[in-house]
């Protein structure tokens, strides 16, 4: 449940909407300096290089097995976080991957003690070889994996026309053949092909005991999940035998639980049909379907946590249109924002103040009852540049100022320019991942 402040009256609830609108619609519309710009000419700001300590609590930037740097320099309203472990050093995209990441660093630790337990060690030679490769592309191309994953968030606030081209090529796509149909799943499960079952099973048993997700992005844990896994599937090892330590679920991998138990216990394969069902059911067409699910950004545990939030929107004018700008994400970072979004507009939607209807020009936008528009933004820091200010100033915009909620903050001079507009900003808003 999204909370931003205890004693807010419902008028305040309404005019946090508002502001929420105001974010989205910058991050989506603006053209990149080539739209209006808010009234008088504003000094816009560089993105700023931020004390790690000012984005994130301390147990995020510090623990037994990592520590955080220090400064953490923004971009795309993102703070780029490096962590440093034992294992490696990962980047992390924004508070909500920190979270991840950092949570995942236990789970390997757990994996690595269970490695060299007695059980396991007897597991393993009972172990036959596997017949299928393991790792995904994720996995066996590591470096090109985490160009990949960089950033990208504010392309929501700019052209929508670069947006509805980049859906006209992947939905002209032709439907996926069985074969396609197998090698999605394979992806999605992290490489396994589609009839070893019990193995992607025993995998997601793991995750669930390890409180990681199964379908995760980092190279490091995938790898580990996919070993473990198959010593316990092939070696006839339960998963209890060899977790012998608890260990506390490092990640939410949605706000909602249902969600949560519905990735970790329904089998991949039944998971996709599902998400295609549902999509069907809310009005998305065949080719905007496809091209989400298509779509190789979407790890199967955050698409499904976009789907289901979807549906938690039953009854709500203008799913498919979300849907069909869900299926343009170019990165981890920009399918995490929108599916994000719309975790933001579905908690609202349930806390007393509903929505009429939701829209997608650029970025996930909803409307309130009393027609104020809400932009929901997870993002860590918003610096007025020259993009925001084309999408602030937008003359469909004028009159009719909005809502934006952001899970981070924005910048003093950002606050001053939008207030001057009318608009409404509910900083630190509470995000969709914390329940």
């Amino acid at each position: 449940m999204l909370t931003v402040t205890s004693k807010r009256s419902t008028l305040a609830q309404d005019r946090g909407l508002a502001a929420a609108l105001v974010l989205g619609a910058v991050l989506l519309w603006s053209g990149g300096g080539r739209g209006m710009v808010a009234q008088a000419p504003s000094p816009f700001e560089t993105p700023p290089v931020l004390p790690a300590s000012e984005l994130a609590p301390p147990d995020l930037l510090q623990g037994p097995m990592f520590t955080v740097d220090s400064q953490v320099p923004i971009v795309g309203m993102l703070g780029h976080f490096t962590i440093r472990a034992d294992i490696g050093t990962f980047e992390a995209h924004g508070r909500e991957m920190l979270r991840i990441r950092t949570g995942e660093l236990h789970a390997i630790a757990q994996i690595n003690k269970m490695s060299k337990s007695d059980v396991f060690l007897n597991a393993a030679r009972n172990a036959v070889e596997r017949p299928v490769q393991s790792m995904a592309h994720l996995v066996e191309n590591p470096v090109q994996t985490a160009q990949g994953l960089s950033g990208g968030v504010e392309r929501f606030f700019g052209r929508v026309e670069l947006g509805a081209q980049r859906l006209d090529t992947a939905a002209s796509a032709p439907a996926p053949s069985s074969t396609d149909r197998a090698d999605l799943l394979a992806r999605r499960v992290g490489g396994l092909t589609a009839d070893v079952f019990g193995y992607e099973a025993e995998r997601r048993a793991m995750a669930k005991s390890l409180g990681v997700d199964p379908y995760t992005t980092n190279p490091a844990l995938a790898k580990q999940l996919s070993d473990m896994a198959w010593v316990a599937f092939s070696g006839r090892v339960g998963v209890n035998t060899l977790i012998s330590v608890f260990v506390p679920a490092s990640i939410a991998i949605s706000a909602v639980s249902a969600t949560n138990n519905l990735i970790y216990d329904t089998p991949a394969a039944d998971l996709i049909v599902r998400n295609q069902q549902q999509l069907a059911e809310m009005g998305s067409s065949e080719a905007d379907t496809q091209a989400l699910m298509k779509n190789p950004w979407y790890a199967l545990s955050v698409l499904t946590s976009l789907v289901t939030a979807l549906d938690r929107l039953s009854g709500v004018d203008g799913r498919p249109a979300v849907v069909a700008l869900a299926a343009t994400a170019t990165t981890e970072d920009q399918a995490r924002f929108l599916a994000n979004a719309v975790e933001m507009l579905a908690a609202q939607q349930q806390t007393g103040v509903p929505l009429t209807k939701v829209g997608a020009s650029g970025t996930v936008i909803g409307w309130s009852q009393s027609g104020t528009p809400i932009v929901p933004g997870a993002v860590d820091y918003v610096a007025w540049t020259e993009r925001l200010a084309g999408f602030a100033g937008r003359p469909e915009l004028q009159g009719t100022p909005g809502s934006l909620w952001i899970t981070g903050r924005m910048s003093p001079e950002a606050q001053r320019q939008f207030a001057s507009l009318g608009w409404t900003i509910q900083q630190n808003v509470s995000p969709p991942w914390q329940r």
